[in-house]
């Protein structure tokens, strides 16, 4: 595979990855990213710092240090089979669910 092929196969599953992250921590009501999200902003809250408090539930916010991590990551080694590993399965995770949202049958 060539070089080109391969980083731009790579930040397709990269940025569909990131986007999921994102979803998950800003989102979605699974139990650990909900007790994250909650106990983030009630900290930050009570210190007064509302503004870093709402880092955490603005997408545009949180994508890009997602995305920043994601890329370091990429580089720093050299796209290893752990950063591929994690970014397909949250990649994949985020396809399947788009395509079960739109495949409900109406009622």
């Amino acid at each position: 595979m060539t070089m080109t092929l391969e980083l731009l196969i790579a930040f397709l599953i990269g940025a569909t990855a990131v986007g999921r992250a994102t979803r998950l921590i800003v989102d979605d009501d699974m139990p650990v990213f909900k007790w994250f999200r909650e106990t983030w902003v009630m900290f930050f809250v009570k210190r007064e710092r509302p503004s870093v408090a709402e880092l955490i539930v603005c997408p545009f916010c949180v994508s890009i240090w997602l995305a920043f991590g994601s890329t370091l990551w990429a580089f720093l080694s050299d796209l290893h089979w752990t950063w591929w590993f994690l970014h397909l399965m949250l990649a994949g995770a985020y396809i399947a669910a788009m395509i079960n949202v739109r495949d409900i049958p109406a009622e």
